[in-house]
């Protein structure tokens, strides 16, 4: 299974710059889908909506086809705790937020999926790109 960053996830349900190259990489993966995933993806279309990107009917028919995924099983949702994976981002960031710059939703992927020992990560983010780089992750890259 395949961790992507919400930033790249959005970009499967709402065109943005990359989306087509998201989906090339992703198509027939199955795509981890946690709470935190939930909760980032529903703020990032009511905030196109709040700085007027999007139309409130384009942010839910986005959430819509989101939700069809879960459905359908192409995203798979982990109900997962997040205790261990949050334990994991303090100590990402004593150790690589002053070399990186990640912030702490980046730290939370990044734990996040290492704890789920994923098959690969693909995140937009080049202060995320190196978190994930620096402790191993599986990188997936964007065709240019």
């Amino acid at each position: 299974m395949l961790y992507l960053d919400t930033g790249c996830l959005v970009k499967l349900y709402y065109p943005e710059p990359d989306s087509p190259q998201v989906s090339k990489v992703t198509r027939g993966q199955t795509l981890i889908y946690t709470a935190l995933h939930e909760l980032e993806i529903s703020t990032a279309l009511q905030l196109k909506v709040f700085r007027e990107e999007a139309t409130q009917e384009q942010a839910n028919a986005a959430q819509n086809l989101l939700n069809q995924d879960v459905d359908s099983g192409i995203l798979c949702r982990l109900s997962i705790s997040l205790h261990e994976p949050f334990s994991q981002a303090v100590s990402l960031s004593r150790q690589y937020t002053a070399r990186t710059g990640c912030r702490s939703l980046d730290l939370l992927h990044c734990a996040t999926a290492s704890w789920l020992d994923v098959e690969g990560f693909l995140s937009t983010d080049d202060r995320q790109v190196a978190l994930a780089k620096v402790i191993g992750l599986p990188l997936l890259t964007i065709p240019a």
